[in-house]
């Protein structure tokens, strides 16, 4: 009982929270959200349609603003480089003038300063740069220095150390190694320390860069300045944008800004050195400097060796499509809030009506089918009352007709349930006696496979037995064969044992008969050994008498010396003939003791065969009773196996009549059995049948019609 309980609170809770969940996802795919969401759809469209304009706008306005600043910087440069071309035309003038040739090729002495016509060349020269300086707006100064001259300047009165500062400086010993008639470069401080009229001093502040070109015969230079301020006026006049740098960077490193405070900004960039060593006059590419993405855009003026450049932050491009953006934010902000509006208002009409619905639906479903659905729209809604007022009238009809139906049925069910009980119980104790019998039929058919079994075990049994007995008598056989075939070879070992100790007595004879030459050639050593003694004796005796007779008696003594050596050699081969003798008597003695153990071998070989051929005989009669006696079990054991088959066929017969009444007794029991759970089934039916038709009139009185 408490379990039921629990799982009963169990499902209460799986429902409440199914309830929750479900009224969640009503809320979230309701109406309304689903209105909100269809009339946003558009409104989020036309806002990825702004973002895509304003990324095509942004894209072709910067590409715009990239190709007109590259444009305006092309044009300051190109500017710029006449304007330098100019200046370099004059310095070629100026070392053309004639004054200029005559007074720094001359040779300078003492009395220059009170010669009329130097004075007079100093004035024209002094006058000609003055006039180039006025002339061109782009010139903040002229110098002209010399080795056999005072150096002229615009900027300090006349006097003879501008050359020799200049040439000691850095500007100066680059220029004198060069092989070039002419170079521009940034600036020349050793000539600008002593560039001083009064008090004012010339700086660096007042030129930007400057030209220096030799004299034709490399005995000084005229160096003019190009005017800072010019420069920067003309940088000026070039708008680029908010927050834009301009300015160029001479051969030497020197930086001229425009924008900004800063000395170096385009050198210290990671591409700048790129741009020096490439080959291209003008590009632009993006740079990040002071943590902010710029435009770098680059125009080389070859004519000089400066490259014009100018940075351009990147918001100062980009807020030119910031109106487009901010007309999108808010074109999308205003749709969005009208698609919002309208949402709203159109789902409240609507949540209105279903409201009223889901009354009239909540009364019906508790059973009031008297219920009215009643709106005040003209629209599908009301359409929709009128077909749930049509199903209520349709229910009402036919839930009455249910009550007369379910009335008949619970009758029916009672009835049907009574009668069922009955034959229940018929049906069960014919299946009980259905159940003894099969097992009696059973039992009988178990007893007859055991006894089918063991006689199967007993017909193996004998098999076994029968085919053991035919093993043993085919060994037998084998054995007697086996056995015939020792004997025969048993003899011919016999045969060869004699033909082997007649050979052993032969050979005996025979060492005997070389142990008697041996002996005979012994004794002729001895004979030799006496021959050498005498031959030796004589030889002896020859040279005593040779030593008597003096010279005469010298080939004689010679020949009794060599007759001396025969004897002492044949008595030494005499000596080994003799040992090898010996050698060969031991060893035929030993030869003999040999081969008489070999005889008695051979004659303990022919007593061990003989007693071995009795003793095949004797098995070979043992054999034989064996094989004798195999016979009569064999055919024993044949009657043994008819008898055997006739048992197992009887067996087999009884076990097959019994298996079927068996199976026979299973299929009647198993038929009774279902019997019996459709009698079960068909009463539980009636009484469920009963059960559903009192539901069903509970159900009925629910609802008021």
């Amino acid at each position: 009982m408490k379990g039921k309980l629990r799982l009963k609170d169990t499902i209460s809770k799986v429902l409440s929270k199914f309830k929750v969940s479900s009224n969640i996802l009503s809320k979230v795919f309701s109406i309304r959200v689903r209105l909100l969401i269809g009339l946003l759809i558009p409104v989020v469209m036309l806002g990825v349609y702004g973002l895509i304009s304003y990324g095509k706008s942004e894209t072709a306005i910067i590409s715009n603003y990239e190709n007109s600043s590259k444009g305006t910087l092309n044009a300051g440069s190109d500017y710029l480089g006449f304007g330098l071309k100019i200046i370099e035309e004059k310095t070629l003038e100026l070392i053309s003038d004639p004054n200029v040739r005559v007074y720094y090729n001359k040779k300078s002495s003492d009395n220059d300063a009170l010669n009329l016509t130097v004075l007079s060349q100093q004035s024209e020269m002094e006058t000609a740069i003055i006039l180039a300086k006025n002339t061109n707006p782009f010139i903040a100064g002229v110098h002209l220095l010399g080795q056999n001259g005072k150096g002229i300047s615009t900027e300090t009165p006349i006097n003879d150390t501008l050359y020799n500062a200049f040439a000691e400086s850095e500007q100066g010993k680059l220029l004198e190694s060069s092989k070039n008639a002419y170079a521009w470069l940034g600036s020349h401080p050793g000539l600008d320390e002593k560039l001083v009229n009064g008090d004012v001093k010339y700086t660096t502040d007042d030129y930007a860069l400057s030209i220096f070109r030799k004299m034709n015969n490399n005995n000084g230079y005229v160096i003019v300045d190009v005017s800072m301020e010019q420069v920067i006026d003309m940088f000026g006049q070039y708008d680029l944008g908010e927050g834009s740098i301009t300015g160029f960077v001479t051969g030497d490193g020197r930086e001229i800004i425009a924008g900004s405070s800063e000395e170096n900004v385009f050198s210290t960039l990671s591409k700048f050195q790129d741009v020096l060593n490439g080959q291209d006059d003008n590009g632009f590419f993006y740079e990040t400097y002071n943590g902010e993405e710029h435009l770098f855009l680059y125009s080389k003026v070859a004519d000089a060796n400066l490259v014009v450049c100018s940075l351009i932050p990147r918001s100062t491009i980009l807020s030119q499509v910031q109106d487009i953006k901010s007309l999108n934010v808010w074109f999308v902000t205003i749709a969005s809030i009208i698609a919002i509006v309208t949402a709203v208002l159109i789902a409240g009409g609507l949540s209105v009506a279903i409201s009223n619905l889901m009354k009239s639906i909540n009364q019906a479903s508790k059973g009031d089918l008297t219920t009215k659905f009643d709106t005040k729209r003209k629209d599908e809604f009301r359409t929709l009352g009128n077909g749930m007022m049509d199903m209520l009238t349709s229910m009402r009809k036919l839930i009455g007709e249910v009550q007369e139906v379910g009335s008949k049925v619970n009758i029916s069910a009672d009835s049907l349930s009574d009668t069922s009980e009955n034959l229940l119980i018929a049906t069960k104790g014919i299946a009980q006696t259905i159940d003894e019998i099969e097992k009696g039929v059973v039992q009988q058919s178990s007893d007859t496979e055991k006894c089918l079994l063991q006689m199967s075990g007993l017909s193996e049994q004998v098999d076994k037995v029968y085919n053991n007995t035919g093993e043993i008598e085919k060994i037998a056989e084998d054995t007697k064969t086996v056995t015939n075939k020792g004997i025969v070879i048993i003899d011919e070992l016999n045969v060869k044992s004699k033909a082997t100790s007649d050979i052993t007595q032969n050979i005996i004879i025979k060492i005997q008969e070389f142990e008697k030459q041996s002996k005979n050639i012994a004794e002729f050593v001895s004979i030799i050994n006496d021959i050498a003694a005498q031959t030796n004796l004589l030889s002896l005796n020859a040279s005593i008498e040779a030593a008597r007779a003096g010279e005469a008696g010298k080939g004689f003594a010679v020949v009794a010396a060599e007759i001396r050596k025969l004897a002492d050699q044949s008595l030494q081969a005499a000596n080994q003939i003799q040992k090898v003798v010996k050698d060969i008597a031991k060893q035929t003695k030993e030869t003999i003791d040999t081969a008489m153990e070999a005889e008695d071998i051979v004659e303990t070989q022919t007593l061990a065969l003989t007693s071995t051929n009795e003793i095949f005989n004797s098995i070979n009669g043992h054999v034989n009773n064996l094989v004798s006696n195999l016979n009569n079990i064999s055919i024993g054991i044949k009657a043994i196996e008819a008898a055997k088959e006739d048992s197992i066929d009887a067996i087999q017969d009884i076990s097959a009549v019994s298996e079927e009444s068996a199976a026979a007794t299973e299929e009647v029991s198993a038929t009774a059995l279902n019997q019996i759970d459709a009698v079960e089934r068909m009463r539980n039916a009636a009484a469920e049948l009963a059960d559903n038709a009192k539901i069903l009139e509970n159900a009925i009185q629910v609802f008021t019609i």
